[in-house]
């Protein structure tokens, strides 16, 4: 920024010989040199100092370039980092809308706001290189410069006072706008159906034009502030040229290179102006993150995967948490075995998805204590428990992409054979087969080319991938009919070697693939019984 400067200011000092020696004035006296020649030469530096200044000027921009771009990418990864390290407690409170409120909306407008920092810093730089040289030609020209750029600052401050309330009203609208944009998608379908749209559409276009008005504001504000600035930039020209003329009585070169360096310093000074409106809206945006997700953590240097650990029994002993009085787990005691299947059964509340979060490792018990093989779930072993693990929501996240692309979404290292081997095993082989594109075929948003079963089954497929040695199935086959869950429950536990599972289900067929089943009833977890499978003796 600086060279860049420096260059375009030795250039313009160039107008004084080049003025003086147009004029029949005497100009720099270089031995040996005629007129013509000084002449010349000033002309040349002159030029070599503008294509320095161009080549100064690229520089610059792809360097900036880079720090705003590697900036923004940095802000993301590390308010991601941030989520994801703070647990699952903390990300579900924030939610989907807040979620895509924060990436979509305020990471990009503090990305933005460092943008104009830079514009800021490199007009400021050009501003002060220009002024120090004027100052040099004419010293006191320069101080009624610097008293108009005072006057000029002064009055923007109004402005940016404004700026900052639009910014804050920007951020909070846009989250608003977000949550309804959230709440229409995911209730389309039935609201289609029902005929419901419109009352959608009335909160969702309520909530676009407040966000819209708050916008206009602002742009109101910035063109207002910027045809000011230019009003005044013609009024301190036209200031500057009558005490340089009328009172200072400067000489021609003298005056015309200094009216020319002013000239080029209205650039400079509208672009502070207009940078620093820009970042008083746009700065806002980082109190927005910070309130989201307090101090950003910094991105994990170590992100290698650990290896899965090799346990033998994974233990619960008094295990309480509760997200609120009356809501979650008031007694937890229970062991699970390498291989083992446990079946949980309890009423909607009653605490059973607790329980699997804190055997994953995703909720901190309040009091009690959960071991593998006698080690505390922390630290180096909660890494490698995590490892081996697979967990299987009711709605399992398919995403808007190929099947294999959803297959490997979760960094699977799997060839063509091993994709088509865990297709085979939750039966769905078949029906990707028939895809005209096979593993390259988009499934749609959300995978909606394919039925809720199927969808059931490509989560299941992806989990198994991970070859897990703990599968926590969540209500993960409720969308299959009996006779197909049946099937695929049965050659899950066939799998060599087989894992353990936890799973959880509200129909008796699907426990009855378990080997024993807890119970959960107002939180506190009891033994139901040994449990027969399909087919065994008694």
């Amino acid at each position: 920024m600086l060279l860049a400067a420096l260059a375009e200011g030795f250039g313009l000092l160039m107008i004084v010989p080049l003025a003086s020696i147009a004029i029949g004035q005497q100009g720099p006296a270089i031995p040996g040199l005629p007129a013509d020649q000084r002449f010349l030469l000033a002309l040349g530096l002159f030029v070599a100092a503008m294509a320095a200044r161009s080549a100064l000027l690229f520089a610059r921009d792809v360097l900036t370039a880079r720090l705003r771009t590697g900036y923004e990418t940095s802000l993301r990864l590390r308010s991601a980092a941030t989520l994801a390290q703070r647990g699952w407690p903390f990300a579900s409170r924030i939610g989907q809308a807040g979620m895509q409120s924060l990436l979509l909306n305020d990471v990009p407008r503090a990305a933005e706001a460092v943008s104009y920092v830079l514009l800021f810093a490199v007009s400021a730089i050009l501003l002060g290189v220009q002024l120090g040289i004027a100052a040099f030609l004419s010293p006191m020209l320069t101080l009624v410069a610097i008293g108009i750029l005072a006057v000029g600052g002064l009055s923007l401050l109004r402005w940016l006072r404004r700026g900052v309330r639009s910014g804050l009203a920007i951020s909070e609208t846009a989250e608003e706008s977000a949550g309804s944009g959230f709440r229409l998608h995911a209730g389309l379908k039935a609201a289609l159906a029902q005929g419901t749209v419109r009352a959608f559409l009335d909160e969702y276009r309520s909530s676009l034009g407040r966000t819209a008005a708050h916008q206009v504001q602002y742009l109101r504000d910035f063109t207002a502030a910027q045809q000011l600035a230019a009003i005044g930039a013609a009024i301190a020209a036209a200031l500057l040229l009558f005490v340089g003329v009328e009172l200072l009585a400067l000489p021609f070169p003298v005056l015309a290179a200094s009216l020319v360096l002013f000239a080029r310093m209205s650039g400079p000074a509208q672009a502070l102006q207009q940078a620093a409106q820009q970042v008083a809206a746009y700065a806002p945006s980082f109190g927005a993150v910070e309130r989201r997700l307090g101090r950003l953590e910094a991105l994990d240097a170590d992100g290698s995967r650990a290896d899965p650990l090799d346990w033998t029994e994974l233990r619960l002993d008094g295990v309480r948490f509760e997200h609120q009085p009356g809501l979650g787990l008031t007694g937890a005691s229970l062991a699970l075995k390498r291989g083992e299947w446990l079946g949980v059964r309890g009423a909607s509340g009653a605490g059973k998805t607790t329980l699997l979060d804190l055997a994953a490792g995703l909720l901190d018990p309040g009091e009690g204590t959960i071991t593998v093989d006698g080690r505390a779930l922390e630290g180096e072993t909660l890494r490698q428990w995590r490892a081996g693990l697979a967990y299987v929501g009711q709605e399992g996240s398919v995403f808007s992409d190929s099947v294999r692309a959803n297959l490997l979404a979760e960094g699977a290292a799997a060839d063509h054979a091993a994709l088509w081997e865990v297709l085979d095993t939750v039966g769905l082989a078949s029906r990707i087969r028939a895809l005209p594109g096979g593993l390259g075929e988009s499934i749609g948003d959300r995978g909606s080319q394919l039925s809720g079963g199927e969808r059931q089954r490509l989560v299941l497929a992806r989990a198994l991938l991970r070859r897990p040695t703990l599968l926590i199935l969540d209500e993960a086959t409720a969308a299959l009919d009996p006779d197909g869950e049946a099937a695929l429950l049965q050659r899950l536990r066939t799998l060599q070697p087989r894992p353990a599972a936890i799973v959880v289900a509200h129909r008796d067929s699907t426990l009855s693939h378990c080997d024993r089943l807890v119970s959960i009833q107002h939180g506190v977890l009891s033994a139901a019984g040994p449990k027969r499978l399909r087919g065994e003796r008694a």
